[in-house]
């Protein structure tokens, strides 16, 4: 089964898949290596618009960031 998880508010919408691929396209520009990563927590907040996330890597430092205008 293949499930399609949207998130619609103020007349927008956002594929959570799409929301998670940006993050990790983001990531992989900023030199993080996917299997460096032990969690990743993304707050996608509809009304500003905007994406945060904060990496935790398995070494145990993180990188916080967001993205604008997703």
């Amino acid at each position: 089964m293949k499930t399609n998880l949207v998130v619609q508010a103020m007349g927008s919408e956002k594929n959570v898949a799409d929301v998670e691929k940006m993050v990790k396209e983001e990531l992989k520009l900023k030199g993080v290596k996917m299997t460096s990563i032990d969690t990743l927590d993304v707050y996608y907040k509809p009304v500003e618009n905007e994406i945060y996330y904060v990496m935790t890597a398995k070494d145990g430092s993180t990188l916080e960031g967001q993205l604008e205008n997703c």
